[in-house]
């Protein structure tokens, strides 16, 4: 709330100015968010978007860039938007249903000849044999049948749905055979699920409100740290990264057994403890002031 206030300079949280002369202003290069996993971030992405409040984030990809968001959020804009054909393409075969490249590749510039969108032409594609033709019918089929959820349901049961109908969560379990890496992108999922109830509770509203909140801003991932801790900006990273760097105003996100101390910490001969409380001091003593 402080940096957003453009009316007069803001003060020092918790307790006035320091040196009890004027009031100093905070601006957002000031403020670090220091967080244990990669799945915490998002919520906070989501917020300081909201506020107009700059922001980098650092030493982690950004949660709307990692593969299983970008694939459920393609689904959404499809129901929400058949003609967005960069979604369309993206989920066409994820999870794999038999639509290879060369037969996506094949409907796409056959639309183009014919001058139809790229989910008209699903329709009706000719010269597919019989596999890949039933497995186009059956993802329209699957967008269709999602459509008409999106119709009568709220935004968090449309997300369960999508998961569910899928089967998105088994081809995760394929993919990513290590359990770390497999609950990684469960709580990925988890995450749209939890951004989902809260629009629903906050305000409520279409697919689309809830697609317009989650409008993603441009970012550069070949910014070096250097050059992004030179922006004005919030800066947002894992206690990993923020060894050696300080902030005046520093918050520590998650303290809760789980996430810090983690749950693979709390396993086998507890030795991982050791590791958390020491990432946890990282932690506080990025903090210059606050």
């Amino acid at each position: 709330r402080a940096l957003r206030d453009k009316q007069s300079p803001s003060p020092v949280p918790g307790g006035g100015a320091s040196g009890g002369g004027a009031p100093q202003s905070i601006e957002p290069r000031d403020v670090a968010i220091l967080f244990r996993t990669n799945e915490q971030p998002r919520l906070f992405e989501t917020e300081l978007r909201a506020a107009n409040v700059p922001y980098v984030l650092i030493g982690g990809m950004s949660f709307f860039d990692r593969r299983e968001v970008r694939d459920l959020l393609a689904y959404l804009r499809v129901i929400q938007n058949p003609a967005d054909e960069p979604s369309l393409r993206r989920i066409l075969n994820q999870p794999p249903r038999g639509i290879s490249d060369a037969v996506r590749k094949k409907l796409a510039d056959d639309a183009v000849a014919t001058g139809e969108l790229l989910w008209d032409h699903l329709a009706n594609p000719a010269g597919l044999a019989a596999k890949p033709q039933a497995a186009v019918e059956r993802f329209r089929e699957l967008v269709q049948g999602l459509q008409q959820t999106a119709a009568r349901s709220s935004v968090e049961q449309l997300v369960n749905e999508v998961i569910s109908r899928t089967k998105y969560r088994d081809e995760l379990v394929r993919q990513y055979p290590d359990p770390n890496e497999r609950d990684s992108r469960f709580a990925s999922l988890e995450e749209i699920i939890n951004a989902a109830a809260s629009f629903d509770e906050r305000r409520g509203g279409t697919l689309t409100d809830f697609l317009d909140d989650l409008t993603l801003s441009q970012r550069d991932d070949t910014e070096e740290k250097e050059s992004q801790l030179a922006r004005n900006a919030v800066a947002l990273m894992t206690l990993h990264s923020a060894k050696g760097l300080e902030f005046p105003h520093v918050y520590l996100v998650g303290l809760e057994e789980g996430i810090l101390p983690h749950k693979r910490s709390l396993e086998g001969d507890g030795l991982g403890i050791d590791e958390e409380r020491r990432l946890c001091y990282v932690g506080v003593t990025r903090a210059q002031d606050r």
